[in-house]
């Protein structure tokens, strides 16, 4: 019996290089943004100390004049319990930060490994299903205006909806669905399949499309899920492009 597409994907994401792909964009970047956060946190306690010691330490008369006429500002940045209070919340601000940055920095490098993952699965299970090109740049650039346009016209369109309790939870998500489903479909399809193959795909198998994609994007709900699970949404629907185009 053949493996759902669920599960096969699991176990693709699970394997080295895929783990790879998902998680070294995100710490590459969390030691990029973490080292520029603390080096910008240590001079922001650097100057706060020349302050504290002499208010003309700082070469700047305007901040200068403005801790003379305040010298309140002076004994507290001197304190030793400032000190151990600022840091603490700039390290803790600062790390957040960097978390949340690096996390939709990866999320965005991540997008570029769709060919890398798509032609894996194609390596690992589908090497007898032949690949006969893909969506060009132009053609892409002209369906994803069109999604984006499209998405725009079903927020206006359930605008209405926004302020009708409990139907506005489900009205918010319809446009962010529509984006998801369609640009996944579309980066991973568009790897598959030619721009007018894929179209007859999608209208052909919407149901099952569409069923995979509102799984995938129950789960990017879960906090961070979305943001880490990339390289499984496009594996996921790797398989079911491979396998659709193997039963035709």
């Amino acid at each position: 019996m053949q493996k759902s597409i669920f599960t096969a994907a699991l176990e693709d994401f699970l394997t080295k290089k895929f783990l790879t792909l998902t998680f070294a964009p995100f710490f590459l970047t969390l030691l990029l943004f973490s080292w520029l956060f603390w080096g910008a946190g240590g001079e922001l306690l650097d100057i706060l100390s020349q302050l504290a010691q002499d208010p003309n330490a700082i070469q700047d008369p305007a901040i200068a004049n403005f801790v003379q006429e305040h010298p309140w500002i002076a004994t507290i940045a001197s304190s030793a319990i400032f000190k151990i209070l600022f840091g603490t919340i700039l390290a803790l601000l600062g790390t957040l930060l960097a978390i949340l940055l690096s996390t939709a920095t990866a999320t965005i490098i991540m997008g570029f490994f769709t060919p890398t993952v798509v032609r894996e699965i194609h390596r690992r299970h589908y090497s007898h299903i032949p690949i006969e090109g893909g969506i060009g740049a132009l053609e892409y650039l002209w369906l994803a205006l069109k999604i984006i346009l499209k998405s725009i016209g079903l927020f206006l369109l359930a605008i209405i909806l926004y302020f009708i309790p409990l139907l506005n939870a489900l009205a918010i998500n319809i446009p962010f669905y529509y984006l998801f489903h369609s640009f996944l479909s579309l980066d991973v399809g568009g790897e598959i399949y030619r721009a007018k193959e894929l179209e007859t795909i999608l209208k052909r198998y919407r149901t099952k499309v569409m069923g995979t994609t509102a799984i995938l994007y129950l789960i990017t709900l879960i906090p961070f899920a979305g943001m880490i699970l990339q390289v499984y949404f496009v594996s996921v629907m790797a398989h079911l492009f491979f396998r659709i185009k193997a039963d035709q």
